[in-house]
């Protein structure tokens, strides 16, 4: 009875230590997971494969669903006041200027998960520009993020394409509302809409019936394996409305720009970006990013999860087509460069066109780009900017666009009228991928919003000025 009874005890304790066993792997996987949220949880390891969810085209720019009317107050073009921007410009680190927005702005990244921000302030009327900078370039090599690090900003790059046209504009080599025909050399026509010319405004404008077609993203992801002539000769790159008569964001469009460009001065799109624009006003920019003179301080691009998607050796890997106006890839969002230097160019804008007295367009073609006179969807559209009203500050008219590739947001706000010429442009990677309502980038409007907020501990003047003249 005894042997039994020891028998018995025996069985007990080994099955006690088999459940015990079996346990133990169950709480390590429920305690990780209830820690998972954790912003200090480490990323998944480099290796990790995308998902299937990941978006198939890392440059596009959907519009978000039509939640809200446009802007009443849509800004209707006209002449936008520039001002005379000092000769020498003050740039200092917020980090220095103001600790506690320094504080504040490392929390709003910590929150959103961010691998890397970088962020310039500028006052185009004071001369002064701010600096902010969180997080790593290349979390691998422990780079951290500074003043001078380098971005892909995606589709940020189309309002560099777009002043390239200007600038052609203003040497009369291109007419707005002349036939893309006339540059490209070869008809481009909507098939359903064969009376109706397609205009270089309508590319800036989306409103040129060109659409992303999926031969147009296969063509674009193999390097241009299509020439740009044959998508356009495909009927299924157009969509049915007719040309000039509604509004469809559109990254192909912006390809036809660059191939306009490059056909009309007959230079590639980034040799005459860094003529007309880099070069005067001293950036180190480049939709080829081997050819810039600083190429040790790109960022590598990470996905929301923290995986790499875009390393610094594969954007070096960029390369132009051998021939003009064939090139699919560049001028709709493969533009690298700082956000100091992005902000000089947005302060050109907001002085008409000049940045320490050279004067890159005319005051005629700013006014252009500004006039948004096309309805998006809670926004009005210009010449590759958009215009909203009052839903960033209350009761403040503002330009802006985001941009959206492999993981990396960016977006750019600016105002310019009688009062004011300010803005703040920002790129981030590995954040929450978050949108406000009307399409602008949650992160990147909340760092941009607290730094709005605090313009009186930044700058020396206090006020934006009453009168808020965009005509």
């Amino acid at each position: 009875m005894r042997n039994n009874e020891g028998k018995a005890g025996v069985y007990i304790v080994v099955l006690a230590v088999i459940i015990l066993l079996a346990a133990v792997p169950w709480y390590f996987i429920i305690v990780g997971n209830l820690g998972s949220n954790d912003l200090n949880t480490k990323p998944p390891a480099p290796s990790e494969e995308p998902s299937d969810t990941d978006p198939v085209d890392p440059d596009e720019e959907d519009d978000p669903p039509d939640e809200s009317p446009p802007p009443e107050n849509g800004h209707e073009g006209g002449q936008v006041p520039g001002f005379e921007i000092p000769t020498e410009y003050n740039v200092d680190s917020i980090r220095v200027a103001n600790p506690d927005l320094f504080r504040d702005l490392n929390m709003i990244a910590a929150e959103n998960n961010a691998v890397a921000v970088s962020l310039a302030v500028f006052d185009g009327e004071t001369g002064e520009y701010y600096t902010y900078e969180f997080g790593h370039a290349d979390t691998e090599e422990k780079r951290v993020v500074d003043t001078d690090t380098k971005f892909r900003v995606a589709s940020l790059a189309k309002l560099v394409t777009a002043i390239c046209a200007m600038t052609l504009v203003d040497e009369g080599l291109i007419d707005l509302d002349t036939d893309i025909s006339v540059y490209l050399g070869y008809e481009v026509v909507n098939v359903n809409y064969p009376g109706t010319a397609i205009t270089t405004r309508m590319l800036m404008q989306h409103t040129s019936s060109i659409f992303d077609s999926g031969v147009f993203q296969q063509s674009r992801d193999n390097n241009s394996s299509e020439s740009l002539r044959t998508l356009l000769e495909r009927g299924s790159s157009f969509r049915h409305n007719e040309p000039g008569t509604q509004f469809q964001y559109t990254n192909f469009g912006y390809s036809v720009i660059g191939a306009i460009c490059e056909n009309v001065s007959g230079k590639s799109l980034d040799t005459f970006a860094r003529e007309v624009l880099f070069e005067p006003l001293g950036i180190d920019a480049s939709f080829i990013p081997s050819k810039m003179h600083d190429t040790e301080n790109i960022a590598v691009i990470y996905n929301e999860r923290h995986v790499v998607t875009q390393t610094v050796a594969s954007q070096l890997e960029a390369k132009e087509s051998s021939t003009l106006g064939h090139d699919l890839h560049l001028a709709q969002g493969n533009l690298t460069i700082n956000m100091l230097d992005y902000a000089k160019i947005l302060a050109m804008l907001g002085n008409g066109g000049v940045f320490e007295n050279t004067r890159i367009l005319t005051q005629e073609s700013v006014s252009a780009i500004h006039n948004t006179d096309v309805e998006g969807t809670s926004y009005k559209q210009g010449l590759a900017t958009r215009y909203s009203f009052g839903d960033f500050v209350p009761e403040l008219g503002f330009y802006w666009h985001t941009g959206s590739g492999y993981g990396l947001y960016a977006q750019y706000i600016f105002v310019t009228n009688s009062n004011t010429n300010r803005g703040v442009v920002v790129t981030t990677t590995g954040a929450s991928t978050d949108r406000e309502p009307n399409g602008m980038v949650s992160i990147c409007t909340d760092l941009s919003r607290l730094i709005w907020n605090e313009w009186d501990s930044l700058y020396r003047d206090d006020q934006y000025g009453e009168e808020q003249d965009f005509e």
